[in-house]
């Protein structure tokens, strides 16, 4: 039988809780001097930092679950919606935060089954259409919603295969989604055509733009071109967008918004056959922090329009330099034509899995490479990593050319797992 850690009897003093947590942070990655390519941290500068992390202390006991107690909290939710909105061109519409990516498209697929419930009765076994590259999020949420799942592998380009989508396509489809961009090669599926066949079919099209929808806004503002993928294009019903992404807000904060705001009858959670009476909610949380919901609110207003503008540019030049430098590289080539801050590359004659071992052993944590295609994966590029790309890219070329003389003693221990315990 087990025997686990007892609790502790006694309290500890302030100062050795600190030096004890000091401790346990000793083997976190250097996510702020960059050497985390791409992942989970999404770092843009020190003043952005503090901004949020000022805004999370200042409303850490505040709960979104009760706006008549906290108004702020509905000032600053209502607010960031009406952002959001504004840059994803709704004409209308409504939107929600939630704590990330996975609960937004969880609401987005909630909210398109019920709408399906009353718009498709005749449908008895729904099933979502997805492009192979489609985050398993949907997946996530499908298991809990019952709905059937139906992943079309890519065409050659990675984007979405219309033609094997079309053949997949029945009477029993409710849902289909596209990228903007996907999360792995980083193109864009094709949004118009996409949504324009579901529009024909009556089946509900939610874009992912969990990475692209806080960068694409004001990278498009820069000039630089990004393929149709907001409430611009006709039949988009739903989007997911992460603020704690390239919005730069603390973790957990997400947009999950819809193009009519009727649609949001499908998406609340209403209840009232119970003691204390009615209970309501929006997202999947009942008690929710509104600290981070402040956090997103204040990081958007200190940035502003300019101010993403001007983020968006400097990360777009890291990603021009990576396309650039890294098929220079011996065997390296990028795959695609990445459309956003998302990439992965893969080589012609050596081991992915050896590269990125090797690259951990450089002190950069490299997450275990994409199986299908083998590829390393860069992940959504920030600032922190821009400052040390040429780094990277130096000791890249040291382990590339270590490798290729037949040395191969790097460690593959070192390389990181994403979203595996």
């Amino acid at each position: 039988m087990k025997t686990h850690m007892p609790f502790p009897e006694k309290g500890l003093e302030e100062a050795a809780i600190w030096q004890a947590m000091a401790h346990a942070g000793q083997g976190d990655v250097d996510w702020r001097g960059g050497r985390l390519p791409g992942f989970y941290v999404h770092f843009a500068n020190d003043d952005v930092d503090r901004v949020g992390k000022i805004a999370l202390e200042k409303f850490h006991a505040t709960n979104a679950l009760g706006l008549s107690a906290f108004p702020s909290i509905k000032k600053f939710e209502s607010e960031v919606v009406e952002w959001a909105l504004s840059l994803f061109h709704a004409n209308g519409g409504a939107a929600s935060i939630t704590s990330g990516g996975t609960e937004s498209i969880f609401i987005a697929m909630k909210t398109a089954r019920e709408w399906a419930k009353a718009n498709r009765p005749e449908v008895t076994k729904p099933k979502m259409l997805l492009s192979h590259s489609a985050h398993p999020a949907f997946d996530k949420a499908a298991k809990y919603l019952s709905l059937d799942v139906v992943r079309i592998l890519p065409r050659a380009d990675f984007k979405t295969d219309i033609d094997a989508l079309k053949a997949a396509l029945d009477d029993q489809t409710i849902i289909m989604a596209g990228s903007a961009p996907q999360f792995t090669i980083g193109v864009f599926d094709q949004i118009e055509e996409l949504a324009a066949i579901a529009s024909s079919r009556n089946v509900w099209f939610h874009t992912d733009a969990c990475i692209g929808g806080f960068f694409s806004p004001f990278a498009e503002q820069n000039g630089h071109p990004i393929p149709p993928w907001d409430f611009r294009v006709e039949g988009v019903k739903s989007i997911s967008a992460d603020l704690h992404k390239y919005g730069f807000a603390p973790k957990g904060a997400s947009i999950v918004a819809f193009s009519d705001a009727s649609y949001q009858r499908y998406q609340v959670f209403d209840f009232d056959n119970w003691s204390r009476g009615r209970y309501v909610t929006s997202t999947f949380a009942g008690t929710r922090s509104g600290a981070s919901i402040a956090a997103a609110w204040a990081v958007m207003r200190y940035l502003g329009n300019q101010g993403y503008r001007k983020i968006a540019e400097q990360i777009w030049q890291v990603r021009e330099k990576l396309i650039r430098e890294i098929p220079v590289i011996d065997g390296l080539f990028v795959y695609g034509e990445p459309e956003l801050t998302v990439m992965s590359y893969g080589s012609k004659s050596l081991d992915v899995a050896d590269i990125a071992a090797g690259l951990a052993a450089k002190g950069w944590h490299t997450v275990a490479p994409s199986p299908n295609p083998p590829a390393i994966n860069l992940g959504i590029l920030s600032l922190a990593f821009g400052e040390v790309v040429d780094a990277y890219l130096a000791d890249l070329r040291q382990v590339v050319a270590q490798l290729t003389a037949g040395d191969n003693s790097f460690d593959h221990s070192l390389v990181g797992t994403y979203g595996a315990r």
